[in-house]
């Protein structure tokens, strides 16, 4: 199947909310039960996300507990990610059949609306090393992705304002690492979150028939009763020993475990 069916394919688009971590997983989770739709969510509190089999260790629990950082593990693989409350997260799910069954062709189809919607804002940025979404040699978004019966879902988080502090703190890392690998929208151009989403969304929804929406009370109900099997434990439903170390997301690069 061509990419063409991207553009008479018929998307539900999901207008920014702001949840916990564990609910913001267990939505896109459920949502991979009703795709194609794409989504827009921000984060109740700073948090991180591990990647689906990352060691937990890696990150420094004593620092979440002192900080209240919420920890929740995703579908998807890849390292660690601090979300803070001003960055904004997306999600795409739809079937793989659209990308001709090709995962690195969804991939950078995926992140090209994202390179899209940067240079609408005059902001010039590339890929490497598949997911990395790069400024100058430094990251600004951390993607993965995974299939799951035929349906494709990516997700990923662009850096609105780099926490300098807080990030070596809770992931381990030196500060010179940080500075020397990472960036922020902030720390490119003055533009507030709500240009940023704007722009983000007609990236997007560029050439797609639309439809919007919001989180319905009904799959809400669902997504708490994910989260009570799924996402209560680290954990929970996992081979520990296939636990893999992985380290900070925006310090590597890892697509789908």
């Amino acid at each position: 199947m061509s990419m063409r069916y991207l553009k008479l394919m018929k998307f539900r688009l999901i207008e920014q909310e702001t949840h916990d971590a564990k609910m913001n997983m267990a939505l896109d989770h459920i949502l991979l039960d009703s795709s194609p739709a794409i989504r827009f969510y921000k984060w109740k509190n700073n948090s991180i996300s591990l990647g689906a089999y990352q060691n937990s260790e890696e990150v420094n629990l004593k620092e979440c507990k002192k900080n209240n950082i919420e920890i929740v593990r995703r579908l998807t693989g890849g390292g660690a990610v601090l979300h803070t409350q001003k960055d904004l997260t997306y999600s795409f799910i739809a079937p793989i059949k659209l990308f001709n069954n090709d995962v690195s062709k969804a991939y950078t189809t995926v992140c090209s609306w994202i390179i899209s919607t940067l240079s609408n804002l005059g902001i010039s940025s590339v890929i490497k090393n598949k997911n990395d979404l790069m400024i100058n040699n430094k990251k600004i978004s951390g993607n993965a992705a995974k299939i799951e019966g035929g349906i494709y879902l990516q997700h990923g988080t662009i850096i609105y304002d780099l926490n300098a502090s807080l990030m070596p703190t809770l992931l381990n890392i030196s500060k010179q690492d940080l500075l020397d690998n990472i960036t922020s929208i902030k720390k490119q151009k003055d533009i507030s979150q709500e240009e940023l989403y704007q722009s983000l969304k007609s990236s997007f929804s560029k050439d797609k028939d639309i439809s919007i929406s919001k989180i319905t009370s009904k799959e809400k109900t669902k997504a708490k009763k994910l989260i009570d099997s799924n996402y209560n434990n680290l954990d929970l439903n996992i081979d520990t020993s296939k636990l893999k170390f992985k380290g900070a997301c925006f310090l590597g690069h890892d697509i789908l475990n």
